[in-house]
């Protein structure tokens, strides 16, 4: 009876209420009392129910909570992982979705450079420190793949995070605003190239320059062929879903357009799914059905995205710190040196090409910081190398708690770098635009 098809869903459901609760506690209490984005409250929520603390405790003499699975690498249940990615999806389809597409390509020129300076140092700096640290080698290829994916993790910049500390002090129209969106979109892509490189180079144990081209050439194909393509036919698109009048339609087969665009790019093309769903909501960003799905897509995210941090949270391990051949000074010493450098790699490599694009230093130092916040972007990258045993759980360990700084000292400095004067050079133009015209909006 217990063993019935019934009472494992049962159970399912229980532990997604638990979740959904701790998700909702949490982000409460960050968002009302701390002042800090709801998604770390979400990501501490999953840390303290995880089935390394409270959740796998044996309550009353029972079985814990969150039981550890005995197969694979996942501490989690398969399926709440499933309804995790699903989230993830979702959450990075919206986000293309709210993307300003005519402001993208306006923004494009400077935006370009601020990411370029944006994934290349903290890459770098992330992989060096892994290196130094102990926690890689550059013996071979395999012993150098977890400092590639700290690197990789390191380029991260968050869309989600830095939009919404711009639209709460209504500078999302700014050159600086638009420049920082447009560059987190542009890092956060060449972020995921890198990550698919990374993860090719993990699954044929072998790199060359070929290889690397043709991953490259893949992902950036893949990329540009789905933005262009999706921008071209997305009136039709839209048309065709808007067609749909029963209810709920046009969202059903606008999230399955999502699904299909992120199945297509992790099967066909080795890259993440989010690539895939965040450019296909690109595409559609310009159109009536982008307008019409607006309200319920952000009702699903509300239900949908909480249960993803939690559970990413659920995966962290604090006593893998020192486990294995690691100790416990060297993991606190890596995490302080890592989240040092994510600071600094961000703020000198997204400030300084912001001053040759056009901004003073008051306008290089909000972009700089616009750039800084990791996360979402950074859990699910850290999340995809975790369950891919790519890296172990101390260094995912160092990645939560190097994301979890630097998206909570965003917020911090970004109100008020904005307060002051105007953040481009006299006479400069960024776009295609001069301050004047900026200012008009």
């Amino acid at each position: 009876m217990h063993d019935s098809p019934l009472h494992v869903v049962a159970e399912l459901i229980l532990l997604l209420s638990i979740i959904l609760i701790a998700a909702k506690i949490g982000g409460e209490v960050s968002e009302r009392y701390l002042k800090i984005p709801p998604v770390l409250g979400e990501l501490g929520a999953g840390i303290l129910i995880s089935p390394f603390l409270l959740g796998g405790i044996h309550w009353f003499g029972g079985s814990p909570i969150f039981e550890l699975p005995h197969e694979g690498n996942l501490p989690v249940e398969p399926q709440l992982f499933f309804i995790a990615q699903v989230a993830a999806v979702v959450l990075l389809f919206e986000a293309g979705l709210e993307t300003d597409r005519p402001q993208f390509i306006k923004y494009i020129r400077p935006a370009t450079a601020v990411a370029a300076g944006g994934v290349f140092l903290p890459f770098v700096m992330g992989f060096a420190a892994t290196v130094v640290l102990g926690f890689a080698s550059m013996d071979s290829i395999q012993d150098m793949i977890p400092a590639m994916f700290v690197g990789a993790i390191m380029t991260a910049t968050s869309v989600g995070i830095t939009a919404r500390v711009l639209a709460d002090i209504r500078r999302l129209d700014s050159p600086e605003g638009v420049t920082v969106l447009a560059g987190a979109v542009v890092d956060d892509v060449l972020g995921i190239i890198i990550l698919a490189i990374v993860v090719g180079i993990a699954e044929e144990g072998t790199v060359t320059a070929s290889s690397i081209g043709v991953i490259f050439l893949k992902a950036v194909g893949f990329w540009l062929g789905l933005m262009i393509i999706g921008s071209i036919v997305a009136r039709y698109i839209s048309q065709l879903v808007l067609w749909f009048k029963s209810a709920g339609g046009a969202v059903a087969l606008a999230l399955a357009l999502a699904f299909v665009a992120s199945a297509v790019a992790e099967i066909y093309f080795g890259l993440a799914m989010i690539i895939g769903a965040y450019t296909i909501g690109l595409a559609l960003s310009s159109t009536e059905l982008k307008h019409q799905i607006e309200q319920p897509m952000r009702q699903i995210n509300n239900f949908l995205v909480p249960i993803f941090f939690v559970v990413i949270g659920m995966q962290v391990d604090f006593t893998a710190f020192g486990a294995g051949d690691t100790s416990l000074a060297s993991a606190i010493v890596f995490a302080v040196v890592l989240t040092s450098f994510a600071v600094i790699s961000k703020i000198v490599g997204s400030g300084v090409p912001a001053l040759f694009v056009g901004f003073n230093r008051i306008g290089a130092w909000r972009v700089a910081l616009g750039m800084l916040p990791r996360g979402e972007v950074a859990l699910i990258v850290a999340g995809i190398g975790l369950t891919s045993g790519v890296i172990g759980q101390d260094i995912f360990g160092v990645a939560i708690v190097m994301t979890v700084v630097t998206t909570v000292l965003a917020p911090v400095f970004l109100m008020p770098a904005f307060r002051g004067g105007s953040g481009l050079k006299s006479g400069a133009e960024v776009g295609s635009d001069s301050e004047s015209e900026d200012s008009e909006h």
